[in-house]
């Protein structure tokens, strides 16, 4: 069985109280352990914009994936993954060919995901419609 992982990052962390990394990483564990699914390694960029995706942990996170190490990633939402849409969807590709299952540990994360996957199906139909116009 290959390892459950979780990846965490923030562009930003607070002066006082816990870090935004180590409060995303605590609700993942949460969220996993409500599913019987145990966290093998943390992936952290801390204080690291989600525009690159030139991130050392998220670039440790893919070779690990297409090393056959990885089962499936916990995030709490696509955002921390990159929050440049076509990079997102880069990087999802990349992680579905790879055999990878992406796990989103909020809510919101899940909605963003729905909504994602609505906008590339309507992006798919139009590119579709538009071959079929232009054969």
């Amino acid at each position: 069985m290959r390892n459950v992982v979780a990846y965490c990052r923030s562009a930003w962390e607070p002066q006082r109280g816990p870090s935004a990394v180590s409060r995303q990483a605590r609700a993942i564990r949460q969220y996993a352990t409500e599913r019987g699914l145990a966290i093998q390694s943390i992936y952290i960029d801390s204080g690291v914009s989600g525009s690159s995706l030139d991130r050392s942990e998220l670039q440790r996170l893919i070779a690990d994936c297409h090393a056959g190490k990885i089962g499936t990633i916990i995030t709490q939402d696509p955002e921390r993954l990159s929050r440049d849409t076509s990079q997102l969807l880069a990087l999802l590709h990349i992680l579905q060919k790879a055999g990878v299952r992406i796990d989103f540990g909020t809510p919101e994360g899940r909605s963003r995901l729905a909504s994602l996957k609505v906008y590339l199906a309507a992006l798919l139909e139009l590119e579709e419609a538009k071959a079929v116009t232009d054969a």
